[in-house]
């Protein structure tokens, strides 16, 4: 279980403006008990604009900032049992398109030597209780990360997808909510070189030289009180490429507990489209699976 944060800071958005306190927490923090609300209010452990306050019914403002300390850790949700079916968009036989929910793992993870996670975590596992042994995930998204993915089974489709990829063909498009706007403007491109973080491994960092080139373009779409959308194009695929260039630009993204956007159920990020080439025996595919956010 994750160890509870000593403080968490949020915004109240427009849309929060003259909610009761408590029904702002509960909607921003589902996971947590009505127990652990009361408690933290009965302990004066939540301040509004740095006055400590004790009644879930006080009613916040656009714009308000809340302080919870040692608030409850958020435990992300389990996978579910089994594949659902809401999440399949497209079956074009050797094709398969899926919206992938977040806090999903992607694929199996190797944790040691002949070590697999338990069957069935992952949308893969799921994928091929579900439809057969033969599924293949053929791009995957982080777990944290929500939105399309691609499965195939035996066929040209691979090849075809393969080169697709390979020669940048394929348009990918996020959408995200940012903590803060940071060094962006409205319209911009994102260069730089990412490789491992030395600090932490699991982690990707900019480096000023090494690593692997990442270019991404971004657009903001909605810049408003406790609330930035972006929308995201990366035309090269690397490890977290968006997490990390908006976290170096200033403008982490909102439930990255890795690279430092404020906390929430979930990182609000998800992949909202993919549009495949026209090639040769393959015609022009576009599809889209709208933010939850």
């Amino acid at each position: 279980m994750p160890k509870p944060q000593e403080r968490l800071a949020i915004t109240v958005v427009p849309a929060e403006h003259g909610k009761r306190l408590d029904r702002v927490l509960r909607g921003r923090f589902p996971g947590w008990q009505r127990a652990d609300l009361t408690r933290l209010l009965s302990r004066r452990q939540i301040t509004v604009n740095g006055r400590p306050v004790w009644l879930g019914s006080w009613q916040v403002s656009a714009g308000d900032t809340i302080i919870i300390f040692r608030p409850p850790a958020i435990v992300p949700p389990a996978p579910p049992p089994v594949f659902q079916q809401d999440w399949l968009l497209a079956d074009q036989g050797d094709l398969l398109v899926v919206c992938k929910p977040a806090g999903l793992l992607s694929q199996p993870v190797r944790q040691s030597p002949g070590d697999r996670q338990p069957p069935g975590d992952d949308l893969l596992s799921l994928a091929q209780s579900w439809f057969g042994p033969d599924i293949r995930l053929f791009h995957r998204l982080d777990r944290d990360t929500s939105g399309l993915c691609l499965l195939t089974r035996p066929g040209p489709v691979n090849a075809y997808l393969d080169q697709a990829f390979k020669s940048r063909t394929v348009t990918k498009e996020y959408i995200a909510l940012l903590a803060g706007i940071g060094g962006l403007e409205e319209r911009g491109e994102l260069r730089s070189y990412l490789d491992a973080d030395p600090e932490r491994s699991d982690r990707m960092a900019v480096v000023p030289r090494g690593g692997q080139y990442a270019h991404t373009e971004y657009l903001l779409l909605e810049r408003g009180i406790g609330q930035i959308r972006i929308w995201l194009q990366p035309h090269t695929g690397r490890t977290h490429q968006l997490r990390v260039q908006l976290a170096a630009a200033g403008a982490p993204i909102i439930g990255d507990r890795m690279y430092g956007g404020h906390r929430a159920d979930r990182l609000m990020l998800h992949a909202e489209r993919i549009a495949l080439p026209s090639a040769e025996d393959f015609p022009a595919r576009d599809w889209t699976c709208p933010a939850p956010f």
